[in-house]
C-alpha cells in the first residue's frame, strides 16, 4: 500500500477504533455489551450512585466544564489531540472515570488498565491533571452518561 493510502486509511480507522470501546476492548480485543472495566481505578472515589435518568443541571453544569476543559483535546466522536469520549461511560465505571478525573497522574502511572491504553494510544499526549473538584468530576460524568449510546 503507498503510504499517502496508508495514512488515509489509519486517519480514518483508528478514530473508529476508539469509538467502538463500548463494544471493543483496545488492548485485548475481546468485544463486550457492557462494562468493561469494572473496578474503581485509583483515587479518593470508592463508589458512584448514579440514576437511572440523567440529572439535568449536572449534565449542563459538565457540558460547561468539559467545553472550557476537556474539549481542547478531546471531541465527542471524532479524535482530536486525544481520543473521543462519547460512550466512555459503557466502558468504565463511575468510580472509574471520577478518579481518573481526579486522581490522573497516580492513574497513568499505577492502573495497569490506563497504563495499557497509554501504550495503545502512545501518539497521544498524556492527560495533565485538570485540578477538578469532586462536584466537578461527578458533573463531567453525568455530561458524558448524557452521550452514551
Amino acid at each position: 500500500m503507498k503510504p499517502k493510502l496508508l495514512a488515509l486509511a489509519l486517519m480514518v480507522l483508528v478514530p473508529g477504533l476508539f469509538l467502538a470501546l463500548g463494544q471493543m476492548n483496545p488492548v485485548d480485543g475481546k468485544g463486550q455489551k457492557s462494562t468493561q472495566i469494572k473496578d474503581n481505578g485509583i483515587g479518593p472515589i470508592k463508589s458512584v450512585t448514579v440514576g437511572k435518568t440523567l440529572d439535568k443541571k449536572m449534565v449542563a453544569e459538565g457540558q460547561v466544564i468539559f467545553y472550557s476543559k476537556c474539549s481542547k483535546c478531546h471531541a465527542l466522536n471524532s479524535t482530536k489531540a486525544a481520543p473521543p469520549l462519547a460512550g466512555v461511560t459503557k466502558m468504565l465505571s463511575p468510580a472509574f472515570i471520577m478518579n481518573y478525573l481526579l486522581n490522573t497522574t497516580q492513574m497513568q502511572q499505577k492502573d495497569q488498565y490506563v497504563k495499557q491504553l497509554m501504550q495503545y494510544y502512545q501518539s497521544f499526549p498524556k492527560m495533565p491533571p485538570q485540578n477538578l473538584s469532586e462536584g466537578q468530576a461527578r458533573a463531567i460524568l453525568e455530561f458524558l452518561r448524557s452521550t452514551a449510546k
